[in-house]
């Protein structure tokens, strides 16, 4: 079998792993962008394409300010493979994908992960009905198709809570209401930090614009508590307590979810790199240094999928993980200088406004963990808070032994929806910290993969 070879490798194509991929062929390295959507973009270009030449104005200016870069990309003197997916690394940097339907191996000399974020599960009553889906699902068909939902209820807490809803609104769909779930305590873990907040103060102008939009056109209620979504088939209303312990109920078929992002952590998990428990973020994270390089010094993480920053830190990262790779290959191309300033400015727009970010949006448990015992907490494979809280009955010492009494974490997603929740149960059962509770031992293939597919292989397994 003939496989493949390039010297960098970049997983991903969102602003941080097109950026990589830019940088690093610029530079005269052999460079291969991976990502497994149609067109390049990511979550937060998505669709960009398709909508430069329309631009509709509801989508913003930080959206299309993204129109540069695909520009820039343009110019890409590499390889690009669209709609691919990443099932496997192996220890000695082989990349497993599948494409057209076919099974195949890249050998990399280094690699670049950008794989981005996911959203936060939010396993409220009712979180399964039809008619209910993430804040990032109601954004994507406004994106990629230019539809939404009318009279929807946007609930939850975030940055992309309150523009999704702004963007609806200036899209010209109704929104029956946001239910903001921050209340006054993550007000005040977040006032510690306001001052450096006030250094990026562009950042915080869009939020407080997004918030205006949603005032003046719709109902916002903050400091919501007690949700439950009801319905029999589908969902029919949303019911609510205020700050004041008044009960109310709103009477909507759509009901986005939302409380931030968190790193997307499968495929680094399963490739066995080192990863931490982040108290504040309240989420795994990968262990990187300054430039991205993880526990597997040829492996290297850019963007989101480090450390939740944006897209605006998203992109420097991957230039500067591009760069610690050229300075690795060839020294002389590189400008030590670019580089110094370049990790600055990222460490600036992960610390200026971020600590403030993170503390005011931080979770809370009531929003983190199911209230009602018969609340679905793994999706895939249909188990319920009553079946988690049985097997802790028998003895369960983690999520991976877990498992084995009622399947949860074994469906198609390998956790990506209940991982921090099954967790979090389990280490309120134990009386014992995130960190020594653990994860679920994430395995390869971390995307779903045929038969057909691996049968196509030409070669021996990756192992």
């Amino acid at each position: 079998m003939t496989t493949q070879q390039y010297q960098v490798a970049v997983i991903g194509a969102g602003p941080a792993g097109l950026r990589a991929a830019i940088t690093a062929a610029k530079a005269g390295l052999t460079t291969l962008l991976i990502d497994d959507q149609p067109a390049i973009g990511g979550q937060i270009y998505r669709g960009l394409v398709q909508n430069k030449a329309a631009a509709p104005a509801y989508l913003g200016n930080s959206y299309f300010a993204g129109i540069r870069l695909l520009e820039t990309f343009s110019q890409f003197d590499g390889v690009y493979w669209s709609q691919s997916t990443v099932w496997q690394i192996t220890s000695d940097h082989q990349i497993a994908i599948t494409r057209d339907g076919r099974a195949e191996l890249v050998d990399a000399e280094h690699i670049i992960i950008a794989t981005g974020a996911i959203e936060r599960p939010m396993p409220v009553d009712g979180w399964t009905l039809p008619g209910v889906m993430t804040v990032g699902g109601a954004q994507t068909l406004l994106k990629q198709a230019a539809v939404g939902a009318e009279h929807a209820v946007f609930v939850g807490t975030g940055p992309l809570l309150y523009l999704t809803a702004a963007q609806y609104i200036r899209a010209g769909l109704p929104v029956r209401a946001v239910l903001d779930t921050v209340g006054p305590k993550a007000w005040r873990a977040a006032a510690t930090h306001a001052a450096m907040a006030l250094m990026q103060p562009t950042m915080l102008a869009k939020g407080l614009s997004w918030l205006a939009t949603i005032r003046r056109h719709t109902q916002y209620v903050a400091g919501v508590k007690a949700l439950h979504i009801s319905g029999d088939d589908a969902a029919t209303a949303i019911s609510y307590n205020t700050a004041t312990g008044s009960r109310h109920t709103i009477d909507t078929e759509h009901v986005f979810l939302h409380q931030g992002v968190i790193p997307n952590i499968n495929l680094t998990m399963a490739t066995g790199l080192d990863h931490v428990w982040d108290r504040v973020n309240h989420c795994w994270r990968p262990v990187i240094d300054k430039t991205g390089r993880s526990s597997n010094p040829a492996i290297y993480i850019a963007g989101d999928g480090g450390g939740i920053a944006g897209g605006a830190a998203a992109e420097l990262s991957g230039a500067v993980a591009a760069d610690a790779i050229i300075r690795r290959v060839k020294p002389v191309g590189s400008s030590p200088l670019m580089v110094r300033l370049g990790q600055r400015l990222l460490r600036w727009q992960r610390g200026a406004a971020r600590p403030f970010l993170d503390r005011l949006y931080h979770p809370d448990a009531a929003f983190r963990l199911p209230s009602s015992n018969d609340t679905i907490v793994c999706r895939c494979e249909s188990v319920t808070k009553r079946d988690i809280t049985a097997a802790l009955g028998d003895a369960v010492t983690g999520p991976n032994q877990l498992k084995a009494f009622c399947r949860a974490g074994m469906g198609r997603c390998q956790g990506r929806s209940c991982g921090l929740i099954v967790q979090e149960m389990i280490a309120n059962d134990r009386q014992q910290t995130m960190a020594e509770t653990g994860y679920y031992r994430v395995r390869p293939p971390v995307k779903p993969v045929t038969l057909a597919e691996l049968a196509s292989l030409d070669g021996p397994w990756p192992g």
